[in-house]
């Protein structure tokens, strides 16, 4: 099971980006994506953070794919809408993570620049 995924959805259900999350659990956003993308995050932060998301800490470790009904209930356009919103909210964090970056290599543009005027 996928918990950069599970997380994800459960944020696109409460409607809150990924940074909100991050700032609610004091961590890095490039931290925090690497934690939940190589599934490496520490069992006191799964705790916080199914705290702050209000789910149980079991929520993200469930081995069947929760079952969302659409307004027509059919499931195959409810896989689509899933899958959909997944790229979407990849998208965004992708979108988010290269805006992180270059201010990364921004700063160190301006160290350099800095210590260049001695």
């Amino acid at each position: 099971m996928d918990i950069k995924a599970v997380v994800d959805e459960i944020l696109l259900e409460k409607k809150r980006p990924f940074t909100w999350l991050v700032n609610q659990m004091d961590k890095t956003f490039d931290g925090l994506k690497l934690s939940l993308t190589n599934e490496s995050i520490k069992y006191r932060d799964i705790k916080k953070m199914a705290k702050i998301l209000e789910v149980p800490p079991s929520a993200f470790f469930e081995t069947e794919a929760r079952s969302y009904k659409t307004e027509t209930g059919t499931s195959i356009t409810a896989e689509s809408r899933n899958e959909y919103s997944d790229l979407k909210n990849s998208l965004k964090n992708c979108k988010e993570m290269s805006a992180a970056l270059k201010e990364q290599i921004k700063d160190k543009d301006r160290i350099i620049a800095l210590l260049s005027k001695d």
